[in-house]
């Protein structure tokens, strides 16, 4: 039996390795600006203290956000007025007060998602399930049973959507029944960090990062392999040590993916052969973003770098939030965005690394990524607070 590790625990882990007496101090910041807060909603539960990849959704003029028992709701992004909620387990629109009393025990387990595609909104949950709703009003279009917890968002393009499974299937959909097209099994250590890489479609492929420390591409049309490569090795004297999971989301522009594993490096290859490229010794579990010719890494010890993407040479590294359990990057404007797990923001110029700002929005801390379509910054707390920041 396959046993997982939650990335929580592996982060815990790593930073016992210091003194139990030793205090982490964030490093002093000059704050240059600080972000106008365009709305806030008040928290309604959220993930709590489990490890989650689910997000907030930006489309248009909406915001999507959901909690993890069941709840999904959408808001007016302009003034943060609140659309409609709908609850996945009763499966019908509920009221404000429906969401202040709520004493459904029954527990959705939402932790995939949300993403859009093929006019739904999708999401995964660790009880199996693949639901896509209406936009418009929330209703279910369709429900699909799958044989795993959908810990990422689903993957939408080539005509279908897949999800990646925490039993190590890859399963591609039908976007207008949910039903099952095909089935791809990827081969799983004993053990691996609780969590999935978010496959990628594009250019008829699919691309995938599994618990054994491989990234590929499978043929979209039947989920065949194209190519699989080895990014991470088991090695070490202990299982912690051994883990090899690719995790994070592979980066694809133009004809290169770059992919990062736990424990492993940070690799580009070309798309359509998985030929390597260039190789460097960056790990992580954290989703990667990019900009222009720049790769921004939180590696597994929550180091910053610059990756100039062409050859793999360093630009810069920012090293002063080290073990302060800070999310995957966000680029938005100028600046690289993440948050921490006591609820600050924190902000560096993108050109220099240099910390520019930090502020803090939710005592519960930040536990993903915040997400962003240019203009707006939407933070989510893991109570469930939800925070739209635009630049002053």
């Amino acid at each position: 039996m396959k046993t997982l590790v939650g990335l929580g625990l592996v982060i815990v882990l790593l930073a016992g390795c210091s003194s139990k007496k030793e205090k982490l101090v964030l490093p002093e910041v000059n704050n240059q600006f600080r972000p106008v807060v365009v709305w806030d909603h008040t928290a309604i539960d959220g993930v709590q203290h489990f490890d989650s990849s689910l997000r907030p959704l930006i489309t248009s003029d909406k915001l999507y956000a959901a909690n993890r028992t069941g709840i999904v709701s959408a808001f007016d992004l302009a003034s943060g007025k609140r659309l409609w909620a709908f609850d996945i387990r009763r499966e019908e629109q509920i009221g404000f007060w429906r969401l202040l009393v709520d004493r459904n025990k029954e527990n959705a387990r939402i932790s995939g998602g949300l993403s859009r595609g093929f006019g739904h909104i999708l999401l995964g949950t660790e009880n199996g399930e693949v639901i896509a709703l209406n936009p418009e009003t929330g209703a279910i279009n369709w429900r699909t049973k799958v044989p795993g917890e959908v810990l990422a968002a689903p993957a939408t393009g080539d005509g279908m959507i897949v999800v990646n499974t925490g039993s190590g299937l890859l399963i591609a959909l039908d976007p207008v029944t949910g039903a099952k097209r095909w089935t791809y099994e990827q081969e799983l250590p004993m053990l691996t960090i609780r969590g999935v890489a978010e496959p990628v479609i594009v250019s008829g492929g699919v691309v995938f990062g599994s618990g054994s420390g491989k990234v590929g591409v499978l043929i979209s049309d039947h989920g065949l392999p194209a190519w699989e490569e080895v990014i991470a090795t088991p090695e070490g004297a202990t299982d912690l040590a051994r883990l090899v999971d690719v995790d994070a989301k592979p980066v694809v522009v133009g004809n290169t993916m770059y992919a990062l594993a736990y424990n492993g490096e940070l690799v580009a290859l070309e798309l359509t052969s998985g030929r390597p490229l260039w190789k460097r010794d960056y790990a992580s579990f954290r989703n990667m973003a990019v900009a222009e010719n720049i790769l921004y890494v939180v590696d597994s010890n929550g180091r910053v770098y610059a990756i100039d993407r062409r050859n793999g040479q360093e630009v810069w590294a920012q090293t002063a939030l080290e073990r302060h359990f800070v999310t995957a990057p966000t680029v938005f404007g100028d600046y690289l965005v993440f948050g921490d797990n006591k609820g600050y923001l924190h902000w560096l110029d993108r050109s220099t690394g240099d910390l520019v700002a930090r502020h803090r929005f939710d005592k519960s801390g930040l536990y993903t990524a915040p997400v962003t379509d240019g203009e707006h910054l939407v933070l989510q707390s893991r109570n469930g607070e939800l925070v739209v920041l635009r630049l002053p």
